[in-house]
């Protein structure tokens, strides 16, 4: 196998290994249909090809297009797409992504682009290794949409060097490749640090901004309890207590609205806690939600019969248009003894969000309702226990309305009634208060006539955030169904709060001895930092030495001298091969130069050497600038006609 072959081969290897590392955004085996069809075609006509440099590059395209399209069943219009919209469909979907034409294919195309660039720069420079850069920046690419580390990222990195080393085979630095190899091992090693990613603030847009909130209405709802909104089928027969369809963690003091930030769901959401099981219910829309919210759960796992929008933090679900789907979903599993005892997440996104200007009495009355216990779940359960005592449901009747710091504020000090909607956020506000992570959660309870969801079954909860579990829902109103047959999270919370002890037993949880969390935490390097050194000399070397080549001439061009001509040229042939120094005269520089150049720009040369010897040697008063840079603009134009490959090489010498 010649020297070119095994090059350019190794070349197309290590652009499809930078092609797998998006293996996080859709998986490694969803991967390798679209980059093996896209590479394997490219490759063979390049190799067939390989002594035809004006057709190649676009034989070796073309081939690997058409096998990109056949492999994904997709017209010109998806890889088109691919170009201007699929990195983004990506960026705005939950990882793994479903691996459908649309949101793939930009990974084969850049995986083509960098194979067939590279394969070129390997024939036609003399720096074998520049070939690789251009799957180099698929790396980095990849990196920054999700970074790799452990066992992937040490055997992504043993390739790429392989693939290094059957590129520059005829002179191997062996000492460079096995520091590589121990970088790469390292970097295996040590977990990835939070790095900036691609992601941040691409997001997926809902189509119909602009929606009625669900906790506004409440209260219509409760008052025709008797339309059906929605039926379920849960696939394992077991009650569902909760149908969240909306979270609601921003507040103002005037309205709460939700945050987060909106997905298209993709092949499915992992198990975020650990120890949970999988459960899944078919669900049909019988009547309107009043916006694009389906009934959901906390933590969804996946979607199927519709293209939803899901907020992976809240676990809300939106769509346009749905009739049915079935929705999967995690459930923890947790003894109750083990769930008294948790202490809150005050990291759990949207906990402690703001709650407005808090009114002092509203404040005293939170404090005083726990008995100054720290924060914790006991706490929530008492705050819990606390409102359930002191305040009454209306369910019928003039039901009030309002959620807001002067409709709470009548509510906890004055008439002590109200619906869920009250109940909710008043809680949410005084635990939040209390630093207890909490958010309010309009939807439905679990239906009591069977599987058929009706208004009246709408109501309003708090959820607090629980370390190791998860959101735990609360009903401080009381009036909330859980099943006997529920094995679920719900069940397990009503066990906890028919445990809790009387407020005035329980001691303030012990807080842990500082820096105890952080004692187990891995060393973490930012993945991608590390690569951009890798990254950056080459890249600079590639863009700078043009670049300040191009600014030097533009000066002297501007000062016009006779002398700054001669530099110019001076300079020009260095980059071109021809050995000049600086005591050498033009007409040296011309002898020189005769090896490589052509006749015509040995002539310049000898132009250029008469009027350098007419401004220094002649005695007189001479202008020879014109002269000077109109020979400088000949030899310039001498040394464009050089073969594409020295013309290459001279670009990027200084």
């Amino acid at each position: 196998m010649s020297v070119a072959v095994r090059g350019s081969v190794a070349v197309y290897a290590a652009a499809a290994v930078a092609g797998l590392l998006f293996g996080p955004v859709f998986g490694v085996g969803a991967l390798l249909l679209p980059v093996g069809a896209a590479v394997l075609p490219a490759l063979g006509v390049t190799l067939w090809l390989r002594s035809r440099e004006a057709w190649r590059a676009v034989a070796a395209a073309v081939a690997g297009l058409a096998g990109l399209l056949v492999a994904l069943r997709a017209d010109p219009t998806a890889v088109l797409s691919g170009v201007t919209e699929s990195w983004r469909l990506a960026l705005q979907t939950t990882w793994p992504a479903r691996p459908e034409p649309e949101v793939v294919v930009f990974v084969p195309l850049l995986v083509l682009a960098a194979a067939v660039f590279g394969v070129e720069l390997l024939l036609r420079l003399r720096a074998p290794l520049v070939s690789l850069v251009p799957a180099l920046g698929v790396v980095v690419l990849s990196q920054a949409y999700a970074a790799a580390g452990g066992v992937s990222a040490i055997l992504a990195a043993l390739a790429f060097a392989a693939c290094g080393v059957v590129v520059v085979a005829r002179d191997v630095p062996w000492a460079a490749i096995a520091l590589g190899v121990v970088g790469a091992v390292a970097l295996g090693v040590v977990s990835p640090g939070p790095a900036w990613s691609l992601r941040t603030g691409e997001s997926a847009p809902p189509a119909s901004p602009r929606v009625a909130s669900p906790l506004d209405l409440l209260a219509s709802r409760l008052a025709d309890p008797s339309t059906p909104v929605f039926e379920y089928a849960s696939a394992d027969a077991e009650p569902v207590d909760r149908w969240p369809i909306a979270v609601l963690d921003e507040f103002d003091g005037v309205n709460w609205t939700p945050g987060g930030e909106l997905r298209r769901m993709g092949a499915g959401l992992p198990d975020g806690v650990g120890g949970s099981v999988s459960r899944s219910a078919r669900v049909e829309l019988l009547g309107s939600l009043g916006g694009p919210w389906l009934p959901s759960q906390a933590r969804p796992a996946a979607v199927d019969g519709v293209d939803a929008l899901v907020d992976p933090a809240r676990g809300t679900l939106l769509a346009e248009h749905a009739s049915a789907y079935t929705v999967t979903w995690w459930e923890p599993r947790v003894e109750p003894e083990a769930l008294m005892g948790k202490a809150i997440d005050p990291s759990a996104p949207g906990g402690l969000a703001g709650v407005g200007e808090v009114p002092a009495e509203v404040a005293t009355l939170a404090k005083d309702a726990v008995q100054g216990m720290r924060s914790s779940f006991q706490t929530a359960l008492v705050l819990e226990q606390f409102m359930r005592r002191e305040y009454e449901l209306v369910t019928s009747g003039n039901l009030p309305v309002g959620h807001g710091w002067p409709q709470l504020e009548r509510f906890l000090l004055a008439d002590k009634r109200g619906t869920s909607e009250q109940f909710a956020a008043a809680y949410v506000a005084m635990a939040r208060v209390l630093a207890i992570p909490a958010r309010l959660v309009v939807g439905f309870a679990g239906s009591g006539d069977g599987s058929v969801v009706r208004n009246g079954d709408a109501m309003a909860w708090p959820e607090v955030a629980v370390a190791g579990v998860g959101w735990v829902a609360l009903d401080p109103t009381g009036s909330a169904r859980v099943s006997s047959a529920s094995a679920g999270l719900s069940e397990v919370t009503e066990e906890a709060r028919d445990q809790l002890p009387p407020v005035e037993d329980l001691a303030p949880p012990m807080l842990p001895p500082p820096g105890d969390d952080d004692a187990d935490q891995p060393v973490r390097v930012p993945w991608v930092a590390l690569l951009w050194l890798v990254v950056l000399p080459p890249a600079g070397w590639l863009v700078g030495v043009p670049l300040v080549a191009g600014v030097r001439s533009w000066r002297r061009r501007r000062s016009g001298t006779v002398a700054d001509a001669w530099a110019e040229v001076r300079d020009r042939l260095r980059r071109h091969g021809v050995a000049v120094t600086s005591a050498m005269t033009v007409r040296d520089a011309a002898v020189a130069a005769r090896p490589v150049v052509d006749r015509s720009t040995v002539e310049a040369l000898s132009g250029l050497a008469m009027a350098v010897d007419a401004t220094m040697w002649s005695g007189a008063p001479v202008d020879a600038r014109a002269h000077a840079w109109a020979s400088a603009r000949a030899v310039r134009s001498g040394l464009a006609r050089r073969p594409v490959k020295a013309r290459l090489r001279a670009l990027f010498r200084y």
